[in-house]
């Protein structure tokens, strides 16, 4: 098992960032437990509860992982679910678990808005939301479900005293992305027009985000990820351009390159999924694996450099890769030379030509946890 830990202090609270995979993808789900377990250990013993959590796995493994989950947090299960995501991954290789908790003063409360359930968290004057794996798959079709997914977030933002302007982040995971990404993103324009998010009186309110190809594990056309702030006005930051990528509102898509987030131990980056796209909006190195890989981590760098955090910030990071091949080069040519917390899996990006896409979360002056100093 590889573990990673990176925690962020302040003198109020504490944030941790934990990812997870497997040291052998051919026997990824008899280390689940393992994995699950040494999470467990690790935020009883910083006294941290779980604010989110994403596990990825392919689809016919995650009723056991969901089983072996539950045995093994205990007082960390709060009835929250993580979001349980399936990817293209052969069967038995699990890409692994990200999970983000603080520890406050206070345990993160659970809200309910309807059949949906979020945490909210606070400190010193700020408060914070999380949801996982919103979805409404008796909505009807994957657009109508998209809406539906945004209208709880909505809903649970609302029930917390915030709105959708406090949207620092989302992430959309969508089952065959491909065969419906632009009418999701009709839907995802409808709905933040409809909101106020699009439009000259939403100006500088898009979250960052991702979308992408890999699968909600029950069946849904997609679910829905969120982190949000509320409580200050210059708490949040969005950044529609960023970087060396131009808005992607300009060809259709609603949401920013990155946001800036206060966070309960100092400040947070989130970068968007990110890909080989130029300022214009165009897909580079065509059929060129090698040339989309370096061109999104250049890209993805760029906007790190222009809002003041450096590569060692970063406290998670998914690359996304569109085919088996892909994969394989990324591994054995980039992954251990960018030193980030790592996880890696086969999913489909947005743009048929597109074989990588790559997102990250920095936390600025967070840093890694040894495990000699976990015991």
């Amino acid at each position: 098992m590889h573990l990673d830990f990176r925690e962020a202090h302040s003198p109020k609270a504490l944030e941790l960032y934990l990812t997870a995979r497997p040291a052998d993808p051919a026997s990824s789900t008899q280390e689940a437990r393992c994995i699950f377990k040494a999470i467990s250990g690790l935020l009883l013993q910083k006294k941290a509860w779980i604010c989110q959590e994403r596990v990825f796995a392919p689809p016919g493994d995650i009723a056991a992982l969901r089983q072996i989950r539950n045995q093994e947090y205990g007082p960390l299960a709060d009835g929250v679910e993580p979001a349980f995501l399936a990817t293209n991954d052969a069967p038995g290789v699990m890409p692994g678990v990200q999970v983000y908790a603080v520890a406050t003063a206070q345990k993160p409360e659970v809200i309910t808005a309807g059949d949906a359930q979020a945490r909210v968290f606070g400190a010193h004057g700020c408060h914070w939301l999380t949801a996982s794996g919103l979805q409404a798959p008796a909505a009807g079709d994957g657009p109508a479900q998209a809406r539906a997914a945004f209208e709880k977030a909505g809903r649970l933002l609302r029930a917390a005293g915030g709105d959708l302007r406090n949207l620092a982040r989302t992430w959309i995971f969508m089952d065959d992305i491909l065969a419906w990404y632009d009418q999701f993103n009709q839907a995802r324009n409808a709905f933040f027009r409809d909101s106020g998010l699009l439009g000259p009186k939403g100006a500088g309110r898009l979250p960052a985000s991702t979308g992408i190809g890999v699968s909600p594990a029950d069946g849904s056309r997609c679910a829905l990820d969120l982190f949000a702030v509320f409580g200050e006005e210059d708490a949040l930051s969005h950044h529609e351009a960023a970087g060396m990528q131009r808005s992607a509102n300009e060809y259709g898509s609603a949401f920013a390159r990155a946001a800036v987030a206060k966070s309960p131990a100092g400040r947070t980056v989130f970068v968007s999924g990110t890909a080989a796209i130029d300022p214009a909006g165009v897909s580079c190195c065509r059929n060129d694996i090698a040339g989309q890989i370096q061109m999104t981590l250049d890209n993805v760098n760029a906007v790190l450099a222009q809002l003041s955090a450096e590569s060692a910030d970063v406290v998670q990071a998914i690359a996304y890769c569109a085919t088996a091949q892909a994969r394989e080069q990324f591994l054995n040519r980039w992954a251990g030379q960018v030193s980030w917390p790592w996880l890696v899996m086969i999913g489909d990006v947005c743009r048929p030509e597109l074989l990588f896409e790559v997102e990250a979360t920095a936390c600025v002056g967070a840093r890694p946890v040894q495990p000699s100093t976990l015991s």
